[in-house]
């Protein structure tokens, strides 16, 4: 069976729009299917199976998180998956639980995440490897609305006493969870990966 050129360049541009990673300037798909919420992922916790969400530009934990997609370019976590127009950010912290902002640029670049995987951060000169986060409830949280104010923890200890990072949230209410990112698609209409 011989392929055509055109069936050939067809199926080589298909499968660069199905794989593409978003750059600036290029045209998205016009469907992009929704995928699984990043969860926390600790059994037994109160933030077991709560979403990744944006509320303001800080990473909280909610019923309803995030499903448009993810993209892990360049080491980063960002949504939705075409065009990324926010990313998860670590902010730096003397403190072992590091602040996570959503941002409009990528100052992230340690993030190691895939579908149907743990989220960690990859080492840098100031901590080791980590998959653990630290939630907390905001100080402000009501019982409709339930939030949790998600850091990256960097050291075992969980904090005792509020700081300068933990001023806006309830330190007796934090727990140490991860996070999953569930099963992407490999194309729409397709199963799961």
């Amino acid at each position: 069976m011989k392929l055509s050129i055109a069936l050939v360049s067809s199926v080589f541009t298909l499968t660069s729009l199905v794989n593409a990673v978003p750059i600036t300037g290029v045209a998205c798909p016009a469907v992009i299917p929704p995928t699984p919420p990043v969860t926390a992922s600790t059994n037994g916790t109160a933030v077991y199976g709560l979403q990744l969400s944006d509320q303001g530009g800080i990473a909280t934990l909610t019923q309803a998180g995030l499903h448009s997609g993810w993209s892990f370019g360049n080491g980063g976590l960002g949504f939705p998956w075409c065009p990324t127009s926010t990313w998860l950010n670590i902010v730096d912290s003397t403190h072992p639980w590091k602040p996570l902002v959503w941002g409009g640029s990528q100052g992230t670049s340690t993030w190691k995440a895939d579908y149907s995987s743990y989220l960690t951060a990859t080492a840098t000169a100031t901590y080791a490897e980590t998959g653990d986060f630290l939630a907390c409830q905001p100080l402000t949280t009501t019982a409709s609305s339930p939030t949790w104010t998600l850091f990256l923890l960097t050291g075992g200890a969980l904090p005792t006493a509020s700081d300068e990072t933990l001023s806006a949230v309830n330190v007796s209410s934090c727990v140490k969870t991860t996070l999953y990112i569930g099963a992407g698609w490999t194309s729409i209409g397709s199963s799961p990966i």
